[in-house]
């Protein structure tokens, strides 16, 4: 699998803001101060590391979806031995303990859920480029998205 440089989204992110005609200062404002212009600047520049959660921030104030900015170049979509959609049983998941991949996850699927205006309630599929995305930004030493969701028991599958 491929991952994304950090530099890539820092591109991406300072892209998207002069796309939109943002200074530092607008974007500040914005994001209700959550994200000040000094901070965003230093992000941009390399000065300062970003965290996933400010990622995921800086997602929802540009009202894009996070693999907008994680999402690596490079990446196809006809990678080999992937699914092209999971389906989630949402009561499972909200059933896990509290954990950084459950709140990513939750976070995630709702602003899915949002956009779409699909809140049956109980499942929800995502597209291969979200899988993609959640991977990136999940995956660690310890941990791997695609196994995580199979044994966490929230991955619906065909029988």
């Amino acid at each position: 699998m491929s991952h994304i440089d950090s530099n890539e989204i820092r591109a991406r992110i300072r892209q998207l803001r002069r796309e939109r005609g943002l200074t530092l200062l607008a974007f500040e404002k914005l994001s209700g101060g959550r994200i000040r212009a000094v901070v965003l600047g230093a992000y941009e520049r390399g000065d300062r590391e970003m965290s996933l959660k400010k990622v995921i921030e800086i997602a929802e104030v540009f009202e894009v979806e996070l693999a907008h900015l994680t999402t690596p170049s490079s990446a196809r979509s006809d990678e080999p031995g992937l699914n092209s959609r999971h389906i989630y049983d949402l009561r499972a998941l909200q059933a896990l303990e509290t954990s950084v991949q459950r709140e990513v996850l939750a976070k995630y699927i709702a602003r899915i859920a949002h956009q779409r205006g699909d809140w049956a309630g109980e499942i929800i599929s995502l597209r291969r480029d979200d899988i993609d995305a959640l991977s990136r930004v999940i995956d660690g030493e310890e941990i791997n998205f695609r196994d995580w969701v199979v044994a966490s028991g929230i991955l619906l599958t065909k029988r």
